[in-house]
């Protein structure tokens, strides 16, 4: 297999993100990655800084790697306004959806520990989730990630205008690029193993069975896991009115799905989510399950895994977006890598453009669009590829388990 790709880019002003993109790059490079460290151009940068000997990043870089590490101070809760031109440029990469499938990470320092760096990090990957790439965040398992504050949503370190950088912070970052690194390893395609030997991929879908959209969303997402050879398991989550769901047959005249464990996340390669939306968040059921997944010293059933969510919502501007990004930083906190449908592809711009997951405003009907169940199906597939990507490469086929293709109450 060839050597992952890693660009590690970083806009610096005084010299500390500089020098924690510095070490994350030695952080990969060490893991066996190819890489390139870039800066951002910037005319207002002090001189000193203008002078750094590292190439200018531009678009190029985004499409050239398999994963980046994308560094950027705090401004405001926000990346820098050099950061975001540099974000801007890759609008034409973007609009060919030429930028889908990159592993990405981000780190950030500011002044003050609590002066934005969660909001900086989570404002970055909004880009990345329209780009169509995948947002990892640390290593819940590494002894920097908690020695650091453990964030869960990438590296944020102190600013100091001289540009210093602490032992324990070059530490975190030489191990974020390392993680970001093996990541963009396993999710780039693999050989093909021999017929019979290597097991298919498995896709667990999770959602609120009581609310009718859900489950057809549910459905078609299950399908679309199976067009590529998936294994899938539909389940729902136990809320208030379990019981009379689970006695009610699925839009397809499928049988109602079985209620969710922990182990169904733990026998999965990648995960889907989908509930309805109350006040800009999922459904509390829907959160509780996945609260219950956070890992414990470091491991957990959803890290590393592949990961997204679906939404139904009242009206069509009535949460369908922000649920979504809330439900995203929930997986972050339990490890798992947010794999979203991007914005480019037809199916999706055809139901609405939502980059960060597939919804359906239920003031359009109880049943989604035929637009929105396509863009469910293509989220599906998404899931299915991302899943067929990271499974362990030695896992062989399991030709005689439960889990075969055939339809019951346990597996779709």
């Amino acid at each position: 297999m060839l050597s992952p790709r890693v660009a590690v880019v970083y806009h610096s002003r005084h010299g500390t993100l500089r020098e924690l993109a510095r070490a994350a790059a030695e952080g990969a490079a060490a893991r066996g990655a190819r890489v390139r460290l870039a800066g951002v151009e910037d005319s207002e940068a002090p001189a000193r800084a203008q002078a750094w000997p590292e190439r200018s990043a531009g678009p190029d870089d985004v499409l050239w790697a398999d994963g980046l590490v994308l560094a950027t101070p705090t401004y405001f809760g926000n990346v820098s306004s050099p950061f975001k031109r540099f974000l801007e440029s890759t609008s034409s990469l973007w609009t060919q959806g030429r930028l889908t499938d990159r592993v990405v990470t981000g780190m950030t320092a500011s002044s003050c520990t609590h002066g934005g760096r969660e909001a900086t990090l989570l404002a970055l990957y909004q880009t990345v989730y329209h780009w169509g790439s995948w947002v990892l965040g640390p290593d819940p398992a590494g002894p920097d990630f908690v020695a650091l504050g453990a964030n869960p949503y990438g590296l944020s370190a102190d600013r100091h205008r001289d540009g210093t950088v602490g032992a324990r912070e070059r530490a975190a970052a030489w191990s974020l690029g390392g993680y970001l690194a093996d990541t963009a390893a396993r999710s780039r395609p693999g050989p093909t193993a021999s017929p019979g030997r290597r097991r298919r991929a498995r896709v667990t879908v999770v959602h609120c069975a009581e609310d009718w959209g859900t489950r057809c969303l549910a459905q078609e997402a299950a399908a679309g896991a199976r067009d590529l050879g998936a294994r899938v398991r539909l389940r729902r989550v136990a809320g208030p009115n379990a019981a009379g769901a689970s006695a009610r047959p699925g839009p397809d005249g499928a049988p109602a799905s079985a209620a969710v464990t922990a182990s169904d996340v733990a026998w999965a390669d990648a995960v889907m989510f989908g509930a309805p939306s109350l006040l800009g968040t999922m459904d509390a059921s829907l959160l509780g399950f996945v609260q219950s997944l956070a890992p414990a010293a470091g491991s957990g059933p959803l890290v590393t895994k592949p990961a997204g969510a679906f939404v139904t919502t009242e009206h069509r501007h009535a949460g369908s977006e922000s649920a979504l990004l809330s439900f995203h930083r929930l997986l972050q906190h339990c490890g798992a890598l947010v794999v979203p449908p991007g914005y480019t592809d037809p199916a999706v711009f055809a139901a609405g453009g939502n980059p960060y997951g597939t919804s359906h405003p239920r003031s359009a009907g109880a049943v989604p669009t035929a637009e929105v169940l396509a863009a469910v199906r293509h989220q599906g597939r998404r899931m299915a590829m991302a899943a067929d990507r990271m499974r362990p490469r030695e896992a062989l086929e399991d030709n005689g388990s439960q889990e075969g293709p055939h339809v019951d109450h346990a597996t779709v």
